[in-house]
């Protein structure tokens, strides 16, 4: 005879299930154990964030010496380059001008300075001026105070280098882009022509607009000029004792701003012009459009022509300033610049 088949039990559900069972207890140990799984991982994860972060910062303050300052073209200045720059600037003039040396000013000048020297090497070849290696190797001599021929010549220079921690390249290039720019200084001071557009003026300078204001009042209303430049309030030294009169000056020897004030000025005429010195009180004596210039007005046009040479081709470089200190520049890179030349 056939056997019986048993019949199967048919499980009881879940939720039918007495309080207490195993599966209940195994199903709450569960909820404890994924809970400590996801904190665990929650602290996996942030120790994990604070970490990049921390390796992050570190390797970018190991590369970033090595990052670029300031780029021309395809000419990049390392930021460690830039700092030993800006150590060398403020050392020369914290002593006789030491506003300039502050990083307000600093930060600028050397960046304009490097900008300046690449523009100067790559286009002095267009007025032909070149500096040759015994050129630059008597610049370098000069500055050691020896002669280049010296026989302790590399080893002064080797010495000098460790003190201001640069390559020897990176200082002969310096020194080569010094050469070239005096070059080009001789070129235009010989350029400069025997006479040229001129004004003969005199001028009080004081510290507050309205004082200036308050002396044309006095001026146009009959008081003595040379009289009132005599006075303590007068800035203008050099030639308050003239009665303020500084004499013949040539168009390209003043700043741009006061040039267009006085180039257009007529005699008799007073105006008032602000200058970084201070607000100038300003009389037109005379005009001559074809004065002679003095000897000693020929250096500083043959500066302005060269500023303005260097200005020109600027325009036709691509420059990226990571050192501007007012506006677009990389604050960590400056910040790194500033400890390393004001901490050294």
């Amino acid at each position: 005879m056939p056997k019986k088949r048993r019949r199967g039990k048919i499980p009881t559900p879940a939720w039918e299930r007495p309080r207490g069972t195993i599966g209940s207890r195994l199903m709450g140990r569960g909820f404890r154990f994924y809970g400590a799984v996801v904190v665990g991982a929650l602290l996996v994860m942030g120790l994990g964030i604070i970490g990049y972060a921390f390796w992050n910062d570190y390797w970018e303050e190991r590369g970033r010496p090595g990052s670029t300052a300031i780029q021309v073209e395809d000419t990049h200045y390392r930021l460690d380059y830039f700092a030993s720059r800006l150590t060398m600037y403020v050392d020369q003039v914290s002593a006789q001008n030491p506003a300039a040396a502050q990083p307000d000013s600093a930060l600028p000048a050397v960046s304009a300075l490097l900008i300046q020297e690449e523009t100067v090497r790559r286009f002095a070849g267009e007025m032909e001026v070149t500096a040759t290696d015994d050129e630059i190797r008597e610049e370098i001599a000069s500055r050691l105070g020896i002669t280049a021929d010296d026989e302790s010549f590399d080893l002064v220079l080797q010495q000098q280098l460790a003190g201001m921690d640069l390559s020897e390249t990176d200082y002969r290039q310096m020194i080569e882009a010094a050469v070239v720019t005096n070059k080009l200084r001789e070129k235009f001071l010989a350029e400069v022509p025997a006479s040229a557009e001129s004004v003969h003026y005199r001028q009080i300078l004081v510290s507050e607009p309205e004082k200036a204001d308050e002396l044309v009042a006095e001026i146009e209303g009959g008081a003595d000029f040379a009289a009132l430049a005599a006075q303590d309030f007068n800035l203008d030294f050099a030639n308050k004792e003239k009665g303020g009169d500084v004499g013949w000056v040539p168009r390209g020897v003043l700043g741009t701003q006061t040039e267009e004030l006085l180039f257009v000025m007529e005699p008799g005429q007073i105006q008032t012009d602000l200058t970084p010195a201070g607000v100038a009180v300003v009389e037109m004596l005379e005009k001559d459009g074809d004065h002679p210039v003095e000897e000693n007005q020929k250096e500083p046009l043959a500066f302005r022509v060269l500023a303005d040479w260097i200005d020109e081709k600027k325009q036709s470089l691509s420059i990226v300033n990571n050192m501007d200190i007012v506006g677009g520049g990389d604050q960590g890179k400056i910040e790194w610049a500033l400890n390393r030349a004001y901490q050294s």
